[in-house]
């Protein structure tokens, strides 16, 4: 890896994803619900797997942040409003 990769992955943030099987359903959270730069995260997901006893229900998996969804305000679209409802008086 050259330094141009280095630096732009010390800037990239990663969560961990931990999934989950259970009754035929999978489920996903975020562990610890914190972000990590790379090399933290890889650490902890290696010693998260190595601890975990049931490698057939739980997983681990690493995904970006992606920073493009952040500080945007929510537009509603004209589909999500109700015609019938009148505005809110406040």
């Amino acid at each position: 890896m050259n330094t141009q990769q280095e630096e732009e992955y010390k800037n990239k943030k990663f969560f961990i994803i931990e999934k989950y099987i259970g009754y035929k359903t999978e489920r996903y959270n975020i562990h610890n619900t914190k972000m990590y730069d790379l090399t933290t995260a890889v650490r902890l997901m290696l010693a998260l797997d190595t601890l975990n006893e049931d490698k057939e229900n739980y997983s681990y998996h690493l995904q970006e942040v992606d920073y493009s969804m952040v500080d945007k305000p929510l537009i509603l679209t004209d589909e999500v409003k109700n015609p019938s409802q009148e505005e809110m008086p406040f």
